[in-house]
């Protein structure tokens, strides 16, 4: 949880930095091992508070979709944003992806949003950073039909 009392009685626009850490296995996306580590900052914003996700520490654990070595690296990540309502939203996209800030401990919850923004940021077909040596690409793309022709030589007779 991320403390939002000064932030929230603070004119719109104040910022305050912020670093949260979870266990991988927190999160229950079997790609991901070790600690979760996000920085970025909140913001006062007149509908609640913004949080901006600037880093997110994460490794990924996959096998490569060419050969199958198993492969450790580090998450790529695209900065997000997402608003903390301080009151339902008059017209809402989705209601469950409506966050809210809780008035009454002045605090947001930022596990759901960087869950999701591990969720869209894992590469779900990973490739070795050198090429693969249990796997040949063909030289073009004709090659690798080739076969093809003689099963529709063996359809013809």
């Amino acid at each position: 949880m991320i403390k939002v009392s000064q932030i929230y009685n603070a004119v719109d626009g104040t910022r305050q930095d912020f670093e949260v850490t979870f266990p991988a296995g927190a999160f229950d996306i079997k790609e991901i091992s070790g600690e979760v580590t996000a920085r970025g900052y909140i913001m006062r914003v007149d509908e609640g508070v913004m949080m901006l996700v600037n880093e997110l520490e994460a490794t990924q654990l996959t096998p490569c979709a060419l050969c199958g070595k198993e492969l450790k690296r580090k998450l790529n990540f695209t900065p997000s944003e997402w608003l903390f309502y301080e009151k339902k939203p008059l017209r809402e996209d989705d209601e469950n992806e409506s966050l809210t800030l809780d008035r009454t401990r002045m605090e947001i919850d930022p596990f759901s949003p960087i869950r999701q923004d591990i969720i869209l940021n894992i590469d779900y077909a990973p490739r070795c950073t050198k090429p693969c040596k249990h796997y040949e690409e063909p030289e073009d793309g004709i090659k690798a039909l080739a076969g093809l022709k003689d099963l529709f030589k063996k359809g013809k007779k």
